[in-house]
């Protein structure tokens, strides 16, 4: 009987410990697939389901919650950012876009406690620089708003954050009175990133990676639409003999 009831615990165990690497492996398998997949929605379902697998998977956490920052539900992406970095990971992209949901909701405080933290472990991010200058300047605190909008135009390597950086700069100029300086500045900032606003309107189909590639892929293609418009020969009027 002993023999018995041994072996019944040894079975049971077992498959506990397999059935448990299996949902590991499929939630592994379900975020891999979310990673490569185009879509913003399916991604977010994918995400959904590897947590349903497996709770502490903090990646897919840190993902959806960025996601769910992409489509305006700053309460869900808030939540999933902050178990995230709760379950350890505590990574350079969650505080990131924490802050941005922060920056979002006009949470100052809060986002300036994440960038900051951001800033720390990558000292030479244009984009994490680029959004303190603007909740500096949201917090009066004009001339460290200056000193991080000025480090962000001397990298000059992230369009976006640069726009952001010169319109913080046309922000205190135009606080100065100085209305010339300021116009150049929001000028300068409204030429610099063209696909500005193109995410935004297809945020719930397209992910991040997709809707870059084909704001990218829109300027080349108008572009030479353009230069080949310009290279076309005049047309020729014919006689009224068709020659």
């Amino acid at each position: 009987m002993r023999l018995v009831t041994w072996m019944i615990t040894a079975m049971l165990v077992v498959f506990g410990a397999t059935s448990s690497g299996y949902a590991l492996q499929s939630a592994t398998d379900l975020f891999e697939r979310a990673q490569k997949d185009s879509l913003m929605y399916r991604r977010v379902v994918l995400y959904t389901e590897a947590l349903a697998l497996d709770g502490d998977l903090t990646e897919a956490l840190r993902e959806r919650g960025i996601l769910y920052y992409y489509q305006g539900k700053l309460q869900e992406a808030f939540d999933d950012l902050t178990a995230s970095m709760e379950k350890g990971g505590h990574d350079v992209r969650a505080l990131l876009f924490r802050a941005l949901v922060s920056i979002a909701r006009e949470d100052w405080e809060n986002a300036l406690g994440d960038l900051n933290g951001a800033h720390l472990m990558a000292p030479k991010r244009s984009d994490i620089l680029s959004h303190r200058a603007v909740v500096l300047y949201k917090l009066g605190r004009i001339a460290e708003a200056e000193k991080d909008a000025t480090a962000v135009l001397a990298l000059q390597d992230d369009p976006a954050a640069v726009g952001r950086s010169l319109t913080v700069r046309g922000d205190i100029y135009a606080d100065r009175g100085n209305d010339l300086l300021a116009r150049e500045a929001y000028r300068r900032a409204a030429s610099g990133d063209p696909g500005l606003g193109f995410f935004y309107t297809w945020a719930d189909v397209l992910s991040p990676e997709q809707a870059g590639r084909i704001g990218l892929w829109g300027l080349i293609v108008l572009s030479a639409i353009v230069i080949f418009r310009i290279s076309l020969p005049k047309p020729k009027r014919k006689d009224s003999r068709g020659n």
